[in-house]
């Protein structure tokens, strides 16, 4: 006899080859008849008439190329509810701008009606909608060397109460000309994590979103991270940049070249941090947005 565990899993990868054939008249059979989508945070629809129009509509902005599968899922149960907390991925290889992948921790809320498990709530976002809003958040990004950080960054700053603390302008303010060799941006950085964390502290807890530029890359430096926004009691959101070796270095030579960065890496030094980064994962629990 399956669990119900199973019988949401086997239930949820349904709906998604739903999705992913764009069969939206037979998505519409996995949802209760007053169910609720989150669109996007801050826009929801109710309603399988309002959450076929929804799907069609988001199955056009990717150009017809979503696809949605599942990793780990939790399964709380309790009566006739239950809720589905699902690493939940996504992907469109022809969206017109450029591809797309995110992973994303998504809730799901499920009631048992007559003829079976239906979808109730669809939140796809999960704790993301935190992030969203006016709720104090810290941003944190991850991504190898010439991956996108500092622009990323910068763009997250680009909203109200947001404020944008950038590891590189403090460690050229506070040490120019102190960083020659990897050791020694290891002993500065220390010493400015120490400053900062108090300091990060004091303006979530003010109400401030902050954009930490700090590299997010070991599970130390994110364990760091971690401390400051639970001491402050905030929401928080890991942006993590995906990219290759090949196209980090690519731009990390661009970069060189051009002389846009503070720091010059070579491509020697780049390998040589490179073998400490660490790509989050799962267990460590943090809201993931890959970009």
């Amino acid at each position: 006899m399956k669990t119900t565990a199973q019988e949401l899993q086997q239930f949820i990868e349904s709906a998604d080859s739903a999705i992913n054939r764009e069969d939206f008249d037979g998505l519409m059979n996995f949802y209760s008849d007053d169910a609720t989508l989150v669109i996007m945070p801050g826009k929801t629809v109710s309603g399988k008439n309002n959450i076929l129009n929804a799907f069609i509509a988001i199955a056009e902005h990717f150009n017809h190329s979503l696809e949605v599968t599942q990793g780990e899922m939790i399964v709380i149960e309790t009566g006739d509810t239950a809720l589905v907390v699902a690493n939940t991925q996504l992907a469109a290889n022809r969206k017109s701008d450029s591809p797309f992948s995110m992973n994303r921790n998504a809730n799901y809320v499920f009631k048992k009606l007559g003829e079976g498990w239906r979808c109730v709530i669809d939140n796809s976002y999960g704790a993301e909608l935190l992030t969203k809003t006016n709720v104090p958040t810290l941003h944190m990004v991850c991504g190898k060397i010439a991956s996108g950080k500092s622009t990323l960054a910068r763009q997250l700053s680009d909203k109200p109460k947001t404020l944008l603390i950038s590891e590189d302008d403090w460690l050229s303010r506070l040490y120019p000309g102190d960083i020659n060799t990897l050791n020694d941006y290891v002993r500065c950085a220390a010493k400015l994590r120490d400053i900062m964390s108090n300091h990060v502290e004091q303006l979530l807890r003010a109400g401030n979103s902050v954009v930490l530029d700090f590299p997010a890359n070991t599970p130390g430096t994110r364990q760091w991270m971690r401390d400051i926004f639970n001491n402050a009691s905030v929401a928080h959101c890991l942006h993590y940049l995906n990219v290759s070796d090949k196209e980090c270095k690519l731009r990390l030579r661009r970069r060189n070249e051009d002389g846009s960065h503070r720091f010059t890496t070579s491509e020697t030094e780049f390998d040589t941090i490179t073998r400490y980064f660490v790509a989050p994962s799962l267990g460590e629990g943090f809201n993931v947005v890959e970009a």
